[in-house]
C-alpha cells in the first residue's frame, strides 16, 4: 500500500498539492522548502477523509447537515503508525488544513478545530476525526452557504511538533482595517498563541513602521521591542514571498523564532485615501466619550440628527434633578456632558417646576397623547411618505420629499425624548410603591411590566411566526437549504401565500435602519438576511406563542403575588398600588415604540438621500451612492438643487474621517466635575412639601437604575463581571458582533457578544442563546428585549467585545451578572 496516499511529509509538499494536503499545509510546506523557520510535520491528505466517509456510506460529493464521529479506516491507521513511531512520545499540534481554506475573501478564521498537546495514537487519531467533524460543523456549511460554495467538504489534517512558546501571536503585514501598506501590526501574548486565539488573554499590540516597533496597548509583557521587529519581518518576508499581504501566526522559543501559519489577509479593503488631520478643539468642561457612539457620526447623519438630539433630549429629564445634557462631535468623535445642578437654590427652583408638572399630570398626559394624538398621525404620515414612487419625481419633488421626511423623523425623535422622560418618572413611581409596601427591587418592578405588546418585540415575533409558517411547508423549507441573492425571486413561483406574507411583513417592518448609522442597509434592501433569520429560527425551535404565553404568566405571578401581600393593608395602598401598576403597564411599552417609528422614518430618509445621490452619480457629482453619507444635508440638497459638483468635498472628508478612525479620542475630557457642596441639604430636604419628597423619592429610584450601567468589567482571565439584566444560565459559543454588517455571523444558539443592541435587533434574538454587551443597564434597549425574548442577558461589562473571541465557549448567568469562559 502506498502510504503517501494517506500521509504527506511536510517537507516533500507545495501549494501546487493543495488539492490533497490544503491550503494552511500547502503554503507551509511552500515556505518550508524556501527556508523559513516552519517546524515539521505531517499531513493527513484529503484521500483519508474521503476513505472515512464512503466507509460510512457518506457521499463526499453530497454529505448530510450533520455527519457522525468517523473512524478511521484501517488503511489511515497503518500509515499514521508510522508516523507515531518516527515522532515519538512527542507534544503535537494537530490542526484543520481544508482546500479553500485561507484563499482571498474565505479566510474560515475560527471556523475549524485545532488541538494542542496531542500524544501518542489514541489521542492522535481521536483530534484527526474531530478536526474532520467539524468541517461539517453547522457554522462551516453556513459560512460556506454565504459565499456560494457547494456541500463538499475536502480537508485534510496538518501535524506538527508542538513549539512550547514563551511568547506567540499573530501579525499582519499590512493593516487589515484602513488596508494600509506602510505598517505591520503585532499581537504578543506569553505562552501559547492559543491564550490569544481562545481570548484568555489581552494581547499587547505592537505597530511596527520603518523599523521603529511602538507598543500601544496591553500588559503582557511578552516580547521586547527588538522582537517585535523580527516578527513583523518575518510577516514582511512571508508578504514577498507570496506576493500579497499576509496573515501569519508565530511563536518565540529561546529566542528562536517560528512561522506557524501563513495566510492571504482576506478582504483587505483598498488602501485608505490619505488622512487628513481635523482640529481637536475641547471646550471647557468634562466631557465624555458617549458609550452609544462606537463609530465616528458620519457627516450626513450628523448634519440633520445632532442639533436635534441637542434640542430636545432634555427632555429626558423632565422630572428629575438634572442639569443640563449636550453632545458634541471632539476630533471627529462624539462626546457629551451633563452641566449638574450646582447649588441648593436651583435645585430648589427646578424641584418646584417638577412637583407643579406632576400635578398638572404632564407625565401621564404625555402617554396619553401618544396613544390618542401623535401614535396615529405619525403612523398615518409614514405610510403616505413610504408609498412615494422616488424614481418617478423629478428633482424639485424629490427634495420635497426629503425635507418632509426629516421633518418627521426630527418629530418623532423629540416624542421619544418627551415620552421617555414620563415614561421612566411613572415606572419610578411603580418602583417606590413596590419597595415601600412590598420590599421588592428592581428586578420585581420589570417582572410587572415585562411582556406587554409593543414595537420592541413584534418584528420578531412577527417574523418567528413566518418562521413557524416556512417549517410547515416543505418546498420553503427545501428552498432555504441554499440561500443566495435570487432566494427571494423564487418564492413566489414557489409559494405565493407565504411569498405574499412575507412581502406583507417587510412593508411593515423592513424599512428601519437596522443600528443608528445611515450608510447600513434596512432589512427591506437585504431579503437575503431576512431569509436567513427565518431559516435560523426553524433550525432553533423558537416558539413565539409559548414565549409570550410564558412571558404573561410571569407577569400575572408577580401581581398575584403583590396582591396576596397587600391584602392585609389598608385599602389606600392597595389602590395605590393598582393605580401605579395600571399606569406603568400603559407606559412601558411606549419609549421603544417610538423608537421604531424614528427609526422608519430614517430609513425613509436614507431611501431618499440615496436616490438622490444615484442622481448625482448619472450626473457625474458624486463617484458612488455611498458617497452621500460623506456629505451633510444640506449639501446633499445643494448638489442637487444647484448642479454642485461634491466629489472634492467627499475626497477631502473621507481623508477626514481616515485620520479620525486612526486618532481615536480619550475616554474623557477635563476634570471629573465635583458632586455639589450639600452645605445644609439635609435640612432642606427636611423643610419639602410631601409632594416634593415624592417627587424627589421616584427620581432618585430612577437614578439608582440607571446607575447600575457602571459594570465591573473584567474580573479576571476566565470572566467578565457586568449588570445581571435578564435572569437564567446559558452556556454556548460565543460570537462577537460589533455591527449591523456581521449579523450574518451570528448562528443559532450562540451567545451574542456586542457593544449594545437597538431596537431593531430584535430580529436576532429568537436566535440567541444568550446576550452579553460592553454598555447598558436594566432599563436599556438590549435589557428590555432579552427579558422579552426570556434569554439571560448580563450588560455593561464594558470589555466582553475586546476581550471575548467567535468560538469560544463562554457561560452567562443572568442571575449574578457573572460571565466565564469555559473553553
Amino acid at each position: 500500500m502506498n502510504m503517501k496516499v494517506y500521509i504527506r511529509s511536510l517537507d516533500e509538499i507545495a501549494l501546487a498539492d493543495v488539492q490533497t494536503v490544503g491550503r494552511k499545509a500547502a503554503a507551509l510546506g511552500e515556505l518550508l522548502a524556501a527556508g523559513f523557520p516552519v517546524p515539521r510535520g505531517f499531513v493527513v491528505t484529503t484521500a483519508a477523509l474521503n476513505e472515512a466517509l464512503a466507509a460510512s456510506g457518506i457521499d463526499p460529493e453530497n454529505p448530510p447537515e450533520t455527519i457522525p464521529v468517523l473512524p478511521l479506516p484501517e488503511k489511515v491507521l497503518q500509515a499514521l503508525a508510522g508516523v507515531v513511531h518516527e515522532i515519538g512520545d512527542t507534544p503535537l499540534a494537530v490542526r484543520s488544513s481544508a482546500v479553500d481554506e485561507d484563499l482571498a475573501g474565505m479566510s474560515y478564521a475560527g471556523q475549524y478545530e485545532s488541538f494542542l498537546g496531542v500524544r501518542g495514537q489514541d489521542e492522535l487519531a481521536a483530534a484527526i476525526r474531530k478536526c474532520w467533524t467539524s468541517a461539517f460543523a453547522a457554522r462551516v456549511s453556513a459560512y460556506r452557504q454565504a459565499r456560494g460554495l457547494g456541500r463538499a467538504v475536502r480537508m485534510a489534517v496538518l501535524i506538527q511538533q508542538l513549539v512550547p512558546a514563551d511568547a506567540a501571536g499573530v501579525a499582519f503585514s499590512a493593516d487589515p482595517v484602513n488596508g494600509g501598506r506602510d505598517q505591520t501590526l503585532v499581537s504578543a501574548v506569553r505562552g501559547l498563541g492559543e491564550r490569544l486565539v481562545s481570548g484568555q488573554a489581552s494581547p499587547d499590540e505592537w505597530v511596527v513602521r520603518d523599523g521603529d516597533a511602538v507598543h500601544r496597548t496591553g500588559s503582557e509583557e511578552a516580547i521586547t521591542s527588538e522582537e517585535a521587529r523580527a516578527v513583523a519581518g518575518l510577516a514582511r518576508r512571508a508578504e514577498a514571498y507570496f506576493g500579497s499581504p499576509q496573515d501569519i501566526e508565530w511563536a518565540l522559543v529561546g529566542g528562536r523564532l517560528w512561522l506557524l501559519q501563513a495566510r492571504p489577509i482576506t478582504s483587505l479593503p483598498q488602501a485608505g485615501p490619505p488622512q487628513i488631520p481635523v482640529p481637536v478643539v475641547v471646550p471647557s468642561g468634562f466631557w465624555q466619550r458617549d458609550p452609544y457612539s462606537p463609530r465616528p457620526w458620519l457627516p450626513l447623519r450628523r448634519s440633520w440628527l445632532l442639533p436635534v438630539v441637542n434640542a430636545t433630549q432634555n427632555h429626558l429629564f423632565a422630572y428629575v434633578l438634572a442639569g443640563t445634557a449636550e453632545n458634541r462631535e471632539i476630533g471627529g468623535w462624539m462626546y457629551s456632558t451633563l452641566t449638574p445642578l450646582s447649588n441648593p437654590v436651583m435645585m430648589q427652583n427646578r424641584l418646584q417646576q417638577i412637583v407643579d408638572a406632576v400635578k398638572k399630570g404632564e407625565p401621564w398626559q404625555s402617554v396619553d397623547r401618544w396613544y390618542r394624538e401623535w401614535q396615529p398621525s405619525v403612523a398615518e404620515r409614514l405610510a403616505r411618505l413610504r408609498a412615494a414612487d422616488l424614481g418617478r419625481l423629478d428633482d424639485e419633488e424629490l427634495l420635497e420629499h426629503l425635507q418632509a421626511v426629516r421633518a418627521l423623523s426630527e418629530e418623532t425623535l423629540s416624542i421619544h425624548f418627551q415620552t421617555g422622560g414620563a415614561v421612566a418618572f411613572i415606572l419610578g413611581e411603580l418602583g417606590v410603591v413596590c419597595r415601600d409596601l412590598l420590599g421588592q427591587d428592581a428586578r420585581y418592578v420589570l417582572r410587572l411590566v415585562t411582556g406587554l405588546p409593543g414595537k420592541t418585540t413584534e418584528p420578531a415575533l412577527r417574523l418567528a411566526g413566518l418562521a413557524k409558517m416556512a417549517a410547515e411547508r416543505p418546498a420553503i423549507r427545501h428552498l432555504l437549504q441554499d440561500i443566495n441573492d435570487h432566494t427571494h425571486q423564487r418564492l413566489a413561483a414557489i409559494d405565493s401565500e407565504f411569498a405574499d406574507t412575507l412581502a406583507a411583513y417587510q412593508r411593515e417592518f423592513g424599512d428601519r435602519i437596522m443600528g443608528r448609522e445611515m450608510d447600513e442597509p434596512t432589512m427591506a434592501e437585504r431579503p437575503t438576511f431576512v431569509l436567513g433569520l427565518i431559516k435560523d429560527q426553524i433550525r432553533q425551535g423558537f416558539e413565539p406563542g409559548a414565549q409570550v404565553e410564558a412571558l404573561a404568566q410571569a407577569r400575572l405571578a408577580a401581581e398575584v403575588s403583590a396582591r396576596g401581600v397587600l391584602a392585609g393593608h389598608p385599602v389606600a395602598n392597595r389602590d395605590r398600588f393598582e393605580q401605579v401598576l395600571a399606569s406603568a403597564q400603559k407606559a412601558y411599552p411606549v419609549r421603544d415604540d417610538t423608537v421604531f417609528y424614528h427609526q422608519v422614518a430614517a430609513g425613509l430618509l436614507r431611501y431618499a438621500v440615496l436616490e438622490i445621490a444615484r442622481r448625482l452619480v448619472i450626473s457625474g457629482r458624486l463617484a458612488k451612492p455611498e458617497d452621500v453619507f460623506f456629505l451633510e444635508l444640506t449639501e446633499v440638497r445643494t448638489a442637487l438643487h444647484e448642479g454642485v459638483d461634491q466629489q472634492p468635498l467627499v475626497t477631502r472628508r473621507q481623508g477626514e474621517g481616515a485620520w479620525i478612525q486612526a486618532h481615536p479620542g480619550p475616554g474623557a475630557y477635563g476634570q471629573t466635575p465635583q458632586s455639589p457642596p450639600t452645605g445644609n441639604m439635609d435640612a432642606w430636604l427636611n423643610t419639602l412639601s410631601p409632594e416634593a419628597r415624592h417627587v424627589m423619592d421616584v427620581g432618585l429610584w430612577g437614578w439608582q437604575v440607571w446607575a447600575e450601567e457602571a459594570g465591573p468589567g473584567k474580573k479576571d482571565e476566565t470572566s467578565l463581571g457586568g449588570v445581571a439584566a435578564s435572569p437564567g444560565r446559558y452556556t454556548g459559543p460565543a460570537r462577537v458582533i460589533t455591527g449591523e454588517n456581521e449579523f450574518a455571523k451570528l448562528q443559532p444558539g450562540d451567545v451574542l457578544v456586542c457593544p449594545e443592541t437597538t431596537p431593531q435587533w430584535s430580529v436576532l434574538f429568537p436566535s440567541v442563546g444568550a446576550l452579553v454587551t460592553d454598555t447598558g443597564g436594566l432599563l436599556s434597549h438590549p435589557a428590555i428585549i432579552a427579558r422579552e425574548f426570556g434569554i439571560p442577558a448580563v450588560l455593561a461589562t464594558k470589555t466582553a467585545t475586546g476581550t471575548l473571541r467567535d468560538g469560544q465557549i463562554v457561560t452567562v448567568d443572568g442571575d449574578t451578572g457573572l460571565v466565564e469562559i469555559v473553553i
